[in-house]
């Protein structure tokens, strides 16, 4: 029993300590449990609707935690505080879309039909554009998160599968698993070779790629 009961506490400790140095290097995290969700459940998830028009969702104006990515912070006081709310906490997310690094993250998944990695390699060819060296992330399943930052006024959208099979992209308001954390289905590290960059700029033609289409202008619209 002893056993059982230590190694959630080791997990949690490691986990903790992986927030921090990422902290430290202006990345904004979070605890997450080991289904990769955040650790800390909504204060609003059982409060009754309100009567009449609902206002706007709460991101964290409360005052409370259990808002997702909204929690996100680098200060080390905040982030202790964060993960002993949240003690059974066996990873950290690293919010994306937030300065100082507008970090985008291109998530190539293993799970898919289509080979993620040569539909990446196509689109490259066929915009012109190379993935300069940056961090990249191998995830238990065998997937890859690469790491890029964008323009401080550009806010990329998360999606899933849009730019390619297979390919999920995150930014504003999404969030990466941090290396370090540990899951039920193993732990995310980073590639060897790759812990020692920081997160590259985003090639422009893949930006335009990453960002929502144009509307088309309705006719007889002004």
């Amino acid at each position: 029993m002893a056993t059982t009961d230590r190694y959630p506490r080791q997990a949690a400790t490691l986990a903790l300590a992986h927030a921090l140095s990422a902290a430290e290097r202006g990345l904004a995290v979070i605890p997450l449990s080991r289904t990769k969700l955040p650790a800390l459940r909504s204060p609003h998830r059982d409060a009754s609707a309100p009567a009449g028009p609902a206002g706007p969702p709460c991101h964290g104006e409360c005052g409370r935690f259990g808002h997702g990515v909204y929690d996100a912070s680098t200060d080390p006081a905040r982030i202790r505080e964060l993960f002993s709310a949240a003690p059974w906490a066996t990873g950290y997310g690293i919010a994306c879309g937030l300065p100082p690094h507008h970090l985008i993250g291109v998530d190539l998944d293993t799970k898919s039909d289509t080979d993620s990695g040569a539909a990446l390699r196509a689109l490259a060819l066929r915009h012109r554009f190379t993935i300069p060296p940056t961090i990249i992330v191998l995830t238990p399943s065998g997937g890859r998160h690469l790491w890029l930052t964008g323009p401080p006024e550009v806010v990329v959208p998360n999606s899933a599968g849009r730019l390619a099979p297979g390919i999920d992209i995150r930014g504003a308001g999404g969030y990466l698993v941090g290396p370090g954390s540990r899951t039920a289905h193993g732990a995310y590290a980073t590639a060897p070779g790759t812990a020692h960059l920081t997160p590259a700029p985003c090639p422009r033609s893949l930006l335009r790629l990453l960002l929502p289409r144009p509307r088309a202008p309705r006719p007889g619209g002004a």
